[in-house]
C-alpha cells in the first residue's frame, strides 16, 4: 500500500496521458471543517472516450465512483454521458459533484460498475471533487478507461506538513489515519545518492539511510511510535549525505552535500487525526 501511495500520480500515467487537480473553492461545513472543491484537467484523452473516475480515500480502497466522464475541448473533465430517454434517473442538480472521499457508492465497493454521472449531473457539466481532509492527507484521484489498461492519476495535499530549506524539502504524508503509517518524502536532493534521515521521538533518535531517484526524490514508509507510547510527536530531519564504505573503485566522485537542513514534525497516535 505504501508503495502504491508513493507512486500515485504521473509515475502511473499511461504514456501520453495526464491529469491535474485544480482547486476552485473552499467553504466551511456545518461542523466548521474546510471543504475543498477541485476540478480535473487532462491531456491526451480522446474527446469521445468515456472514462471512470476513481477515488482513493484514506483508510479505504481505490474504487470507481463515477462513470461516463469525458474531457471537453478545453481539457476539463465533464459528464460525457447523456440520460437515456427510457430510464428514470435522478434529476440533474446544478453544482452536483463526485462523492466526497470516504463515501464511494456501494457498487464501487462490491466490484460492480460505477454509477453513471448522468444520474446526478447535466450533460457537459464539469466534474467536481469535494474533500475534507486533515493535515498531511492527500486527495488521490484517477481516471481510467473501460479496458482498465490505460489512464492517469493525480493527487493534491491541501494542508501539507512540510518544510523547505534552500532547495531541499521534507514532507510527511499520511498513509493511514492517526499516523499509523506515514510517508516521508524528500525532494531537491542530489540524484541517485544515499541520504541520512533522522527520526526523533522524545529522547529516542533513529537514523535511516535512503537513496534518491534520478530526480533527487526519496520516499520512506514509516510506522511511527516507540515502545510504551500510544501517541507522540516525531521530528524528521535531514542529516546529510551517507557515504557507505565500498571495496569497489569508482571514478565518479561522491555527490556534494546540498548544504540544507530541512526538518518537519508531525503528531501520531490515537485521536491525532483531525480534519481542518
Amino acid at each position: 500500500m505504501a508503495s502504491l501511495q508513493a507512486h500515485w500520480g504521473p509515475e502511473m500515467d499511461t504514456p501520453g496521458l495526464s491529469i491535474v487537480l485544480t482547486e476552485v473553492r473552499r467553504s466551511k461545513t456545518a461542523e466548521g471543517t474546510t471543504q475543498i472543491t477541485y476540478q480535473i484537467s487532462g491531456s491526451g484523452f480522446s474527446p469521445d472516450e468515456k472514462l471512470t473516475l476513481v477515488r482513493w480515500p484514506l483508510n479505504g480502497e481505490a474504487a470507481g465512483v463515477m462513470s461516463g466522464v469525458s474531457f471537453d475541448t478545453k481539457g476539463v473533465a465533464v459528464c460525457g454521458a447523456q440520460t437515456q430517454p427510457q430510464s428514470s434517473p435522478s434529476p440533474a442538480t446544478p453544482g452536483a459533484s463526485a462523492p466526497a472521499a470516504g463515501s464511494p457508492p456501494a457498487a464501487a465497493n462490491t466490484g460492480g460498475p460505477a454509477p453513471s454521472c448522468a444520474e446526478t449531473m447535466q450533460f457537459h457539466q464539469p466534474v467536481e471533487i469535494q474533500a475534507t481532509v486533515a493535515q498531511g492527507e492527500a486527495v488521490r484521484v484517477a481516471v481510467m478507461g473501460n479496458d482498465r489498461k490505460h489512464g492517469a492519476a493525480a493527487s493534491a495535499i491541501p494542508f501539507p506538513i512540510a518544510n523547505t530549506d534552500k532547495v531541499c524539502k521534507l514532507q510527511v504524508i499520511l498513509g493511514m489515519k492517526d499516523g499509523a503509517l506515514v510517508l516521508i518524502e524528500g525532494t531537491g536532493f542530489p540524484p541517485n545518492a544515499q541520504t541520512q534521515i533522522d527520526l526523533i521521538t522524545g529522547d529516542n533518535t533513529r537514523r535511516l539511510n535512503s537513496k534518491t531517484n534520478n530526480d533527487g526524490r526519496l520516499v520512506i514508509p514509516l510506522l511511527p511510535g516507540t515502545s510504551g507510547q500510544s501517541s507522540g510527536e516525531t521530528t524528521v530531519r535531514f542529516a546529510g549525505m551517507a557515504h557507505p564504505p565500498s571495496l569497489k573503485a569508482s571514478d565518479a566522485p561522491a555527490p556534494p552535500d546540498p548544504g540544507c537542513a530541512p526538518s518537519v514534525s508531525f503528531q501520531w497516535g490515537k485521536g491525532t487525526y483531525r480534519t481542518e
